[in-house]
């Protein structure tokens, strides 16, 4: 069957929305391997940082001796991408260290198109996060870490496109071999797979009172001798919000890909969902694509984008 382009009439109606609803440009700073950047560490850039800044980190492989602190600043930290839209900023841990050390972050605070790799540490060898709210990951890979790759503590976080893959708990008793979710976790379009742990929850572990809420996202392949994909306490909560495969093979979970932008189900993305979104412009509802609480231009870019038949 052949699909239609949104017209120039859409195009224009996007770039106006756009407009109207984006704010006044933070700062952005810039780090590169080759000196012709801000910084060429990423470290260095990030302590420079105020609130409302960008850090754009270009493509390459950045060796760490030390965590990157985020202390109560919010701002984004933004890798690049390669032909295929994969993160090709690489953080690498070296095995000695562990990436991200993010503290009293909000929602403001998003982290994209890294690669966390080679960490290594006794609370989250890619990511320690304390009493975040909403932090954000967009297409982000945490792989080959050794420490519990992912421990969020008192935090609420939101993970978009990400994979969790072939980390490993501490040595010793350890649990949450991929994700060690002490608060709350929201995993949209991730996969969860390879990781270990020697107690519980070689992919996610959820102790009392965490929740995971799962869409489109499959977690399998994870190893522990207790709850080897989502090792849970008594009162630990997954909520599968559509399309989430927990699995022991990944080959049992289905390949279709996902197509949120079809917001009445009918297998197309056309006026029908266009007219759904503006109907929901401005608020938290339906249309809100990206879930970055609000339907506006963002989600409107990705709905024209993805404009056409699903499948």
């Amino acid at each position: 069957m052949l699909t239609r382009s949104p017209s120039a009439a859409l195009h224009t109606l996007w770039a106006t929305m756009i407009a109207a609803t984006s704010s006044v440009h933070a700062g952005t700073i810039t780090v590169c391997l080759d000196g012709s950047c801000d910084f060429t560490s990423p470290a260095a850039a990030v302590a420079a940082a105020a609130t409302g800044d960008i850090i754009e980190i270009a493509a390459g492989t950045y060796p760490m001796s030390a965590p990157i602190s985020v202390y109560a600043k919010d701002f984004v930290i933004r890798g690049a991408v390669d032909a295929n839209g994969r993160p090709a900023t690489v953080l690498d841990g070296q095995n000695s260290t562990y990436h991200l050390n993010v503290l009293h972050a909000t929602a403001a605070t998003t982290f994209e198109n890294l690669v966390l790799t080679n960490g290594a540490g006794s609370q989250g060898s890619a990511a320690y996060m304390l009493s975040c709210a909403g932090t954000t990951f967009r297409n982000c890979s945490i792989r080959g870490n050794r420490g519990g790759a992912l421990v969020f503590n008192g935090s609420s976080v939101r993970m978009f496109g990400c994979e969790i893959l072939n980390n490993a708990g501490a040595s010793g008793t350890s649990a949450g071999g991929g994700v060690y979710v002490a608060g709350s976790v929201s995993l949209v379009d991730c996969v969860v797979s390879g990781n270990s742990a020697t107690l519980s929850g070689g992919g996610i572990y959820l102790p009392n009172g965490a929740v995971a809420n799962l869409t489109n996202t499959r977690v399998c392949g994870n190893n522990a001798p207790n709850g080897a994909q989502i090792g849970q306490s008594s009162s630990g909560v997954v909520n599968d919000l559509g399309g989430a495969c927990v699995m022991t093979a990944c080959g049992d979970c289905p390949v279709t890909p996902p197509c949120p932008a079809d917001l009445n189900d009918d297998d197309s993305v056309n006026g029908t969902d266009l007219g759904i979104m503006l109907g929901a412009w401005g608020t938290t509802g339906l249309g809100d694509l990206n879930e970055d609480g609000i339907v506006d231009g963002l989600d409107l870019g990705q709905l024209l984008g993805a404009w056409g038949t699903c499948g």
